[in-house]
């Protein structure tokens, strides 16, 4: 559901104060200047004043004129403890989520990455705290260079910052996170040895084995201090750091309206829906509403016949575009980044989230897929098996993760309309077709191995197509994201 603007500051209060009481914030360090914070969670500089009063009033954070403001929040102080239980679930959901999203993106990764020994022998070379801390961290960062995304890394920080909680000493309790130097070091060693030898398959269980033990550890810390501290009477809900390179609101809407447009919703209307009535319906302000609006224009949803209102275009009446303007770069650079990730993952998610059915479901689905008025093009084919994804996902924060991503894919409709026609992106926009048709034929048998393997191919052609045809277009092909 997409975000209210009123409610934007407490989604960005919650994130900010999560981050605090789990430690990535931590007493002492300097606060985010207030134009850093407006770009990175992509809201104004009002909602972010007000978010920072929020704060200073809650006791975590100091701030004086002229001067930046501290965190001043003591992790050993009761509102530590009783963050950790309000979290309890949220964090439990995403060490599963994180075991079916992140193995996959760091073993592809690492097909691609140069030599991991220099981490390792750094890792056998230092100390625990050292170890635990720095090389750990830069040894799978260097996994995820070589997909060339800001969003890969700011999915990996953003799931491992909210995954992380911090020790309460007064528990008296083993530490979760107590891991042996010699534990590291071996880890360190076989994934490095992995990864040379391009066991892909191999360093994905290995992951998926390091996730699930981290885990059981925190499970069991966390439920053994729930046993010596109240439980809370409202948890929080796991919310999803709206972090760099995100898309504002404004595309979000554009994004559901487009869909709603694209199934018919708005095929027996003279007009397409008018500014107040997107804002009545999204709560919304009429500068979204406005930017919204202008972006279904752009991308050729809709025109605008003046005083009268918004009609749905014919498909006849769109010319081809050119994309090589840098907002258009951008945006597609946003677009392109999502879709690698997907282009990776979505086997594991597909299959988890086909494993919850019954092949009479399977059946129902693949028959909505067949049936869809979006699976004429690539984009909407993207649509179909997202929105199918974000409403099967069996963990809270994977859901959310697809939500941030589904928003990004309103960008990908620059690309309906290519400019110069490219053979081999018209083989490779096939292959996409022909791979969401297995998918579906695997489906109606209930093979759900099949058809998973096959969404993720779908999902790689169409990946290859646009970043090929980005590739020759775009002015700064730097921009564009690495071949998975």
């Amino acid at each position: 559901m997409l975000e209210q603007e009123s409610l934007l500051y407490k989604v960005l209060y919650q994130s900010i104060l999560t981050q605090i009481y789990s430690g990535v914030l931590r007493r002492g360090e300097v606060f985010p200047s207030q134009s850093e914070l407006c770009q990175r969670y992509q809201v104004g500089i009002t909602t972010v004043r007000k978010v920072i009063r929020m704060l200073k009033e809650e006791g975590v954070i100091c701030t004086s004129a002229g001067k930046r403001a501290i965190v001043c929040f003591d992790e050993n102080e009761k509102g530590c403890i009783r963050s950790l239980m309000q979290r309890r679930e949220s964090i439990l959901d995403i060490y599963s989520g994180l075991e079916l999203i992140m193995p996959s993106l760091y073993a592809e990764g690492a097909m691609h990455c140069g030599s991991l020994s220099a981490f390792a022998d750094a890792a056998g070379s230092a100390d625990n705290g050292i170890i635990n801390n720095r090389y750990t961290a830069a040894f799978f960062t260097e996994m995820l260079l070589p997909y060339r995304s800001q969003t890969v890394l700011d999915l990996q920080t953003d799931m491992e910052h909210y995954a992380r909680f911090p020790y309460v000493m007064q528990s008296q309790l083993e530490d979760p996170f107590t891991v042996s130097a010699d534990f590291i070091k071996h880890n360190l060693s076989i994934m490095q040895g992995m990864a040379e030898r391009k066991e892909r398959e191999a360093l994905t269980a290995k992951l998926e084995e390091m996730y699930k033990n981290a885990g059981r550890q925190a499970a069991v810390y966390l439920n053994e201090l729930q046993k010596i501290v109240p439980i809370p009477e409202n948890p929080v809900a796991y919310q999803w750091f709206r972090g760099k390179n995100r898309s504002p609101l404004y595309a979000a809407v554009a994004q559901s309206l487009y869909r709603r447009a694209q199934l018919g919703e708005f095929r027996n209307r003279a007009y397409f829906p008018s500014e107040p009535e997107i804002m009545r319906t999204y709560k919304i302000s009429k500068s979204t509403a406005s930017k919204a609006m202008a972006l279904l224009s752009d991308i050729g949803l809709i025109h605008t016949i003046e005083k009268k209102g918004s009609v749905l275009r014919t498909s006849e009446e769109l010319a081809p575009m050119r994309i090589e303007q840098n907002i258009i770069e951008n945006n597609l650079t946003l677009f392109l980044n999502v879709l690698q990730i997907l282009a990776v993952c979505t086997e594991k998610l597909s299959f988890a989230a086909f494993s919850l059915m019954n092949d009479s479901q399977l059946a129902d689905t693949a028959s909505e897929w067949e049936l869809s008025p979006l699976r004429q093009r690539s984009s909407g084919i993207i649509h179909i098996i997202t929105a199918y994804l974000k409403e099967h996902m069996p963990h809270k924060c994977l859901e959310n993760i697809l939500e941030q991503f589904d928003d990004a894919l309103i960008w990908g409709h620059y690309l309906d309309r290519p400019y110069v026609i490219i053979e081999e992106c018209a083989a490779l926009a096939q292959k996409g077709f022909e791979y969401f048709a297995l998918a579906c034929s695997s489906l109606r048998k209930g093979d759900r191995k099949s058809a998973a393997a096959s969404v993720q191919q779908t999902f790689r052609a169409i990946f290859l197509d646009a970043r090929l045809y980005t590739l020759i277009c775009f002015k700064n092909p730097d921009k564009v994201p690495a071949e998975i």
